[in-house]
Order: structure tokens, then C-alpha cells, then sequence
């Protein structure tokens, strides 16, 4: 039976998205033949708030039907306007930092999973109504909305995002998500796109090489270690077996030989948006294990010839 491996990377990926986005640039305006390396249609969040619009400044502009329809009725193509607004949008962003603060000095101090969930979550709330200091026109849509939407006017609740995602890992996940739309209509999409690719919006490039192959002896294992390149900032790993009954593979990619024959595993990497990527089949020979030893045998010895060359 094949088993399966989760390997989680939830507080990895949230500091690795933090230092991106403290080392993310403000980009030169390019409104003339301005083009993004991703394409933001191709993101269905993003999809959902936005319009194509060869007039705006970066080539998009909120939709009157999306999670942004407040913004729609601004100019768009005005360098000026969109300028104001990215500056904001960049400090917006910037301001999550606060919850990596919360997030490090809770790990130190051995808090679990549910409890940091928790802060960052209320935190990430308190940063979108922070946003509108100053406009207080602003902020009161932003609170009517909450209380509509989630009956009170802070925003969601600790309890409701864990209903909402299935797992507090998924919460933290999300509490350092960001707006695609937005980020397209004021030049950020590229810059953020890493966060995208992390809430599983859009899938994640992952190349997996495998092993030459792998000899394993009648009743013994061997190791089957994949290398696993890839621009997610969590993802889940299995292993599988193409014939059980010759070689199993445990959820560590632990090859162990049950009859003479050959056959393949592979390794498959599902990203945060649920898609799945497939290695190729990596030969499993299942053999006598005196002929294990002499390979192993002659491995390490090349490995110490080697070493006098160095």
C-alpha cells in the first residue's frame, strides 16, 4: 500500500513570502506597450475583479461586478491617480511584516499552530482597516461590508477562516494572501506573484528529477530520493509504486524489495491549489542482495578514490 507524506512548510513559506515582499521594488511606470511576464487572466481570483483595459496605466482596471467595484468608477488611465494608489498599495503590503513579527516571536516562545493562526489572522484584519486611516468614508463601506458579509465589523473570525479552509496551517496561509486583482491594476502583479502561486490561485512550476534507478535486495530497502524544484512555497509530496507486490514505497520514498522483478516509483508534488505533478518512473530492480552489496560496495569505493583526487 502506498502511503503518503505531507510535508508542511506553512511558517517557511510565510517567511519566505515576507522577505520577497520586503525586497519587492516599485516599478518604473511603463504605460506605453507595458506588459507583465504573467499574464493576470490566466489567475481566476484575479479574473473575478478585473477588466483588460488598453487605456488604464497597466493595462487593467477593476470590474463594476468584483470584490473592487468600489474602485471601478476611478480613471484608471490617469499616471497620477494610479501612481497614489500603488504607493498605498506597496506600504499595504509592506505592513504584513507586522505579522511575521507575531509569527517569529510566537514559534520562540513554543506557541502552536491554532495559536498563531489565530494572531495572525485578527492581525491581518486590523492591518485592512488600518489601511483606511484618514478615510473614514472608507472605512465605514469596509465595516458595513464585514457586518454583512460576516456579522461583525472587524472582519472574519479565527473560528469561521478555520471553517472556511479546513486546517489552521491553511489560515496563516491565507492571512498573508493578497488581492491579484489590485496588484494587476496598479503594476504589482509580477512583483507578487509568488504569493499566487502560495494560495494556489495559480499552479506552480515544479520539476522533479528522479533517480538513475534503484537496485534493492529480496526483504531490504533502499532509498528513493527525488530532487524536487519549485517556485511553491508549500506543497504535499507521495510516493507510488507501479507494482506493490514486486517493491513498496513507504511515505519517506523508502523502496523496500518483496520479490525478484523489476518495476518503477515515482514521486507526485500537489501545490497549494491542488494540482498534481508527476515524475517519470524511476526503475526499481528487485535483486539478489548479495549483488546489492557488491554495488554498495563499489559505490563507496569510488566515492574514496575521488576523494584523493581532490
Amino acid at each position: 500500500m502506498n502511503s503518503v507524506r505531507v510535508v508542511s512548510k506553512k511558517c517557511i513559506a510565510v517567511l519566505l513570502a515576507l522577505v520577497l515582499i520586503a525586497s519587492a521594488g516599485v516599478l518604473s511606470y511603463a504605460a506605453d506597450g507595458f506588459r507583465y511576464t504573467h499574464d493576470p487572466l490566466e489567475n481566476p481570483s484575479a479574473v473575478k475583479d478585473i477588466i483588460a483595459d488598453e487605456n488604464a496605466v497597466y493595462g487593467y482596471r477593476p470590474s463594476d461586478t468584483g470584490s473592487l467595484k468600489i474602485y471601478a468608477d476611478a480613471d484608471w488611465s490617469d499616471p497620477d491617480i494610479v501612481a497614489s494608489g500603488r504607493t498605498e498599495r506597496v506600504a499595504y503590503h509592506k505592513s504584513i511584516e507586522s505579522m511575521y513579527d507575531i509569527l517569529r516571536e510566537m514559534r520562540e516562545h513554543g506557541k502552536n499552530v491554532e495559536e498563531i493562526a489565530r494572531a495572525v489572522s485578527t492581525r491581518r484584519n486590523a492591518i485592512r482597516l488600518e489601511a483606511y486611516v484618514g478615510d473614514p468614508e472608507g472605512l465605514a463601506e469596509v465595516k458595513a461590508r464585514n457586518l454583512e458579509k460576516y456579522g461583525h465589523e472587524e472582519g472574519p473570525l479565527p473560528e469561521e477562516l478555520y471553517e472556511k479552509y479546513g486546517s489552521w496551517e491553511r489560515v496563516i496561509e491565507k492571512a498573508f494572501s493578497t488581492n491579484a486583482g489590485m496588484d494587476a491594476c496598479l503594476g504589482l502583479y509580477d512583483d507578487y506573484y509568488f504569493l499566487y502561486v502560495a494560495q494556489g490561485d495559480v499552479p506552480a512550476d515544479v520539476t522533479i528529477t528522479v533517480p538513475e534507478g534503484v537496485l534493492c535486495g529480496i526483504g531490504n530497502t533502499a532509498e528513493f530520493k527525488p530532487e524536487i524544484e519549485t517556485n511553491a512555497l508549500s506543497y504535499s509530496v507521495r510516493y507510488e509504486s507501479a507494482d506493490p507486490e514486486t517493491a513498496s514505497i513507504d511515505e519517506n520514498g523508502t523502496v523496500r524489495g518483496l520479490r525478484f522483478g523489476e518495476t518503477g516509483v515515482r514521486c507526485i508534488v500537489t501545490d497549494a491549489g491542488g494540482n498534481e505533478h508527476f515524475s517519470e518512473w524511476c526503475e526499481v530492480v528487485v535483486g539478489p542482495n548479495i549483488l546489492v552489496w557488491i554495488e554498495r560496495i563499489l559505490i563507496s569505493l569510488a566515492k574514496w578514490f575521488a576523494t584523493l583526487f581532490e
